[in-house]
């Protein structure tokens, strides 16, 4: 019966239309591994499909709950002839980049909000050295998109959330927006975007990839060989057949 239970879960999970997307999203643009971002440019078929999805489930959950607390207390406040405060799945674009829809904005703050579900060992990690540089990239790349439709956003801030603990465990990170740091991100979409359109799945091999939970990745492949079809995983300097790296 549970094998029954968990196809059911595991079918779900990847039907939904997160699960499809092909296009190089907000929470993606600043993954560290520059090959992870060319896979998916060049549409390579993922190879590693089996990873649990239990945490990515629980996350989308609590996600959705509080999509829903915060659209509720906004209610509230307009009941109560106070101006809404918090503004909820707001869908955003750069153009001929990404588009993404973000968690929350504060309007009283003028802070872009992400929500991150994590587990015990990644909350430790972001409590002692703060968010990931491509969890910060993520919100700065909102935040350019909130200014774009018209909305005025002075700080970018992740709230974190603990899947294990309780809500006292909850903590919050914010800097202010800062309009270079989604230039670089993009300025790095467009040197691969050029490498990738010029040569194709043979410009994998000569990709740098980094140390980015490489067992999570969809082009993860133990003991491969051959990059244009999947990853081995991280390895210092890929070069091309003369020698020389592509630096992205």
């Amino acid at each position: 019966m549970i094998a029954d239970l968990k196809a059911v879960v595991r079918d779900h999970e990847t039907s939904r239309p997160r699960s499809m997307q092909t296009a190089i999203g907000p929470s993606e643009v600043g993954t560290t591994c520059a090959r992870r971002l060319a896979y998916k440019m060049l549409a390579v078929p993922p190879v590693n499909t089996d990873s649990d999805p239990w945490a990515a489930i629980v996350g989308t959950s609590v996600h959705a709950w509080l999509d829903t607390a915060f659209a509720d207390e906004n209610d509230r406040l307009v009941a109560r002839g106070m101006e809404a405060r918090w503004h909820t799945s707001i869908r955003v674009d750069l153009p001929t980049y990404l588009s993404g829809t973000i968690d929350l904005y504060d309007a009283q703050t003028c802070s872009v909000i992400d929500h991150k579900v994590v587990g015990a060992t990644a909350y430790k990690r972001y409590r002692k050295d703060g968010p990931s540089r491509q969890y910060v990239i993520q919100g700065h790349v909102y935040a350019c998109g909130l200014r774009l439709a018209g909305y005025h956003v002075e700080d970018v801030g992740i709230a974190f959330w603990s899947r294990s603990g309780a809500l006292k465990d909850s903590f919050y990170w914010s800097e202010p927006y800062d309009e270079q740091v989604v230039e670089d991100a993009l300025a790095r979409l467009d040197a691969l975007r050029l490498t990738t359109t010029a040569l194709g799945v043979a410009a994998l091999p000569m990709i740098p990839t980094a140390d980015a939970f490489c067992l999570y990745c969809p082009h993860y492949l133990p003991g491969v060989t051959e990059a244009e079809e999947a990853c081995g995983g991280h390895v210092a300097v890929p070069t091309q057949p003369r020698g020389e790296p592509i630096h992205v």
